[in-house]
């Protein structure tokens, strides 16, 4: 896992256009004032900076309401490509949602979060928030939760510092106590679940993916209804076949 560095010599100017990047993806878009507002910048600095960006094709000025632009697209493709883990799991994941008939998602650790990295969808599957590129807080999904319990208590400790524990739902775990309870179970069983903790409605089942080597590559999990993920096809239907593509994942990107 990597870990979380402070610039020696920061560069302001850089740091105030990702800002202002992240503030327009956090907007879906809009105007200098309301950035202005937003960000506590001068109109100028952030007319200089979006100006800038507006030139090199990363946003897009509309009637003076600017947007994030499509070369971000051409980047994240390409950073997703360098997944290896990318290019032997695809059929597999695209092979449990046909199973199953709901979403699978592949899920990688980057500073402290999850990221999906590919996502298929089975003929049931329902439509969720979560697509390519979404940032999650990894406690508080089965998804996250099975990455976590690969990793030792001084990696955990220095996630939970940096990020907190955060409610997305009533059902979020946010006891320190209660996840370490929870991560201690994943691993004598070797799947997680989540009650609706991150989206009420929804369940998840997910497994770690790692190497023969038991170095943790990423995970796997299958989301659905809570009103088709329960009973007998949530404890065992689903966490078996989570588990086979997870190893089979895992083997695969060893030898590949």
């Amino acid at each position: 896992m990597a870990q979380p560095t402070k610039a020696k010599n920061p560069v302001g100017a850089t740091k105030k256009t990702l800002i202002i990047l992240e503030e327009l993806m956090r907007r879906d878009g809009a105007r200098i004032t309301e950035l202005t507002d937003a960000l506590d910048m001068s109109k100028g600095t952030v007319h200089n900076h979006l100006s800038t960006l507006q030139e090199h094709e990363y946003v897009v000025n509309e009637d003076s309401r600017y947007r994030l632009g499509l070369r971000f697209l051409e980047m994240g493709e390409y950073t997703r490509q360098q997944t290896k883990l990318l290019e032997v799991a695809k059929s597999e994941i695209d092979e449990l949602a046909e199973e199953t008939g709901e979403i699978a998602n592949l899920m990688i650790e980057e500073h402290g979060r999850g990221i999906y990295v590919y996502i298929s969808k089975g003929e049931k599957a329902v439509n969720l928030d979560t697509h390519v590129g979404t940032r999650q807080y990894l406690h508080t999904s089965a998804v996250g939760k099975s990455i976590l319990s690969k990793m030792d208590d001084e990696q955990l400790e220095q996630i939970i510092e940096r990020h907190g524990l955060p409610a997305e739902t009533p059902n979020t775990v946010t006891s320190e106590e209660q996840l370490y309870g929870e991560l201690d179970e994943i691993r004598e069983r070797g799947v997680a679940f989540d009650g609706e903790e991150r989206a009420e409605g929804i369940r998840c089942v997910a497994a770690p993916i790692t190497d023969t080597e038991e170095n943790l590559l990423g995970a796997v999990s299958v989301s659905g209804p809570s009103t088709r993920l329960k009973g007998d096809h949530l404890r065992q239907k689903i966490p078996e076949k989570v588990q086979h593509v997870a190893t089979v994942i895992g083997i695969n990107a060893f030898y590949s």
